[in-house]
């Protein structure tokens, strides 16, 4: 990688899960490699080579360390609070699935993944009339004791 180097990404911020509940969270869709100027006023990309699932394993870490340090330093978080957070469990609230790769030639499957990415908080079509006036949303996803809706 040379000093032209720059890398892809998109975010997406979501603010909540799939029982409609409070769940902040980023949808991060990264290009597996850099774009470099190919010194004809194009680009030409070079895929990564060598970050394998131990060294994923160390980027929410990293993410949590760096981002509760400059939220501390900014004032934008006590540190009670970041010390807090530093005791949560399942990852101290970071963690990373980068299961799902789409090939550079795969259009469809980049289409399905950024539209499930930009999605809306819920589906219309998951609503339904119980009474007059009345609405339930159905979950995909069942919640306490199986409910879905």
């Amino acid at each position: 990688m040379g000093p032209s180097s720059r890398m892809g990404a998109l975010a997406f911020l979501h603010r909540f899960g799939a029982r409609l509940n409070p769940h902040g969270h980023f949808h991060g869709v990264v290009v597996n490699g850099v774009f470099e100027a190919d010194g004809a006023g194009g680009a030409r990309s070079r895929t990564a080579q060598g970050l394998g699932s131990e060294g994923l394993a160390e980027i929410p870490t990293e993410v949590r360390v760096r981002l509760l340090r400059a939220l501390a330093r900014r004032e934008l978080l006590e540190r009670e609070d970041v010390q807090a957070m530093g005791a949560w469990e399942h990852g101290r609230g970071f963690s990373l699935d980068a299961r799902v790769r789409v090939e550079a030639d795969d259009r469809r499957g980049l289409e399905r993944l950024l539209r499930y990415c930009a999605r809306p908080a819920f589906a219309l079509e998951r609503l339904r009339e119980i009474a007059h006036g009345h609405r339930v949303y159905e979950s995909v996803r069942p919640g306490l004791e199986g409910a879905s809706a």
